[in-house]
């Protein structure tokens, strides 16, 4: 079964086998792309196509649902997630920042 998920990853999908593969439903996809959290190649959902970047990104939107045991609508799970991403950003921020001030005092 991770083999042919793997496989998958490496290509393009589309967004029928998005859904299937992240475990998300169309509606799902469609409002994650409104509030731009996914970014599909192609105009219109028919013509969607999604990398292995989205594909991670998915799964974690719905592991994060998932594990909270709530439910969420698409809308607070993307605000979630966004401020779990600038969490990370800004603690990685505070990292380098550490990390310099460090190599300054040597």
């Amino acid at each position: 079964m991770t083999e042919s998920i793997t496989t998958l990853e490496a290509t393009w999908l589309t967004v029928t086998e998005f859904t299937q593969v992240a475990g998300l439903s169309q509606g799902d996809v469609v409002a994650l792309v409104d509030v731009g959290v996914l970014k599909p190649s192609g105009r219109s959902v028919n013509d969607w196509s999604f990398d292995s970047e989205a594909m991670s990104l998915a799964r974690r939107l719905r592991r994060i649902r998932e594990d909270l045991e709530l439910n969420l609508d698409v809308h607070a799970l993307a605000l979630g997630f966004r401020l779990l991403e600038r969490i990370s950003e800004l603690e990685s921020a505070l990292n380098r920042a550490q990390i310099q001030q460090l190599q300054d005092r040597s």
